[in-house]
């Protein structure tokens, strides 16, 4: 009976976690959005929004009998019209809401999703750049490799906690082996446009010796304590 209730607190706790997860995923999502609808904060703050960004009124005018071309015209204005409108009515609708909560609630997240685009935008600009673009690439590309392999050996290997794939014991050499794998494809292009497979060969030769590092110091040490 101890083992089961135990069982039952720690999937509880599991569920808070990933709970917690999907939240702050979703947060995130909300946050992107709204840094997308306003431009500034006097956007959110200012109660004069609201009113400027109520919905206009449509006056319906009936075709001439004979032109049948506009009347198919204007058959399609709705349509265009609700797919052209549907964010500033999100847009109105959160501003119809009370200023606090628009401070105390939209303000925030919006500042998290404006900050998020717009490191994305400075780094899209600075792409173009020789050198920069380059370093950019490169540590993009290593957080990619790192991102895939971390993802790859917990698919592998489900009974090694992530903690210890991340560990200061494992992460230098994952770092090393995702460093050597984006500076061959950054470089590449460059160095040997005409020879790829030597990119190939880098990237295999990295990924192998860390393979044969994990297998050997880290899960070798999981199976024996198993």
């Amino acid at each position: 009976m101890e083992n089961k209730e135990r069982r039952k607190r720690f999937d509880l706790k599991k569920a808070a976690k990933k709970a917690g997860h999907a939240a702050a995923g979703a947060g995130l999502a909300v946050s992107m959005f709204l840094g997308s609808l306003f431009s500034s904060p006097a956007e959110i703050i200012e109660p004069e929004e609201a009113a400027s960004s109520s919905p206009p009124t449509v006056v319906q005018i009936a075709p001439p009998p004979d032109t049948s071309a506009d009347f198919c015209l204007d058959s399609e204005l709705p349509e265009e019209e609700t797919k052209r409108t549907w964010k500033d009515r999100v847009k109105a609708y959160l501003l119809r809401l009370p200023v606090p909560v628009r401070i105390l609630f939209l303000l925030p997240m919006w500042a998290v999703g404006f900050a998020i685009l717009w490191v994305f935008s400075a780094l899209g600009s600075l792409m173009g750049v020789p050198i920069v673009g380059g370093i950019i690439r490169f540590i993009i590309g290593a957080l990619v490799v790192f991102g895939l392999i971390v993802l790859g050996e917990k698919l592998m290997f489900p009974d090694v906690p992530l903690k210890k794939l991340v560990s200061g014991k494992n992460v230098i050499p994952l770092a090393a082996a995702c460093g050597v794998i984006a500076l061959a494809g950054a470089l590449g292009g460059e160095l040997w446009k005409d020879k790829q497979w030597i990119t190939a060969v880098i990237d295999a030769g990295a990924a192998a010796l860390y393979i044969a590092y994990f297998l050997i110091f880290i899960k070798r040490p999981e199976r024996k304590a198993v």
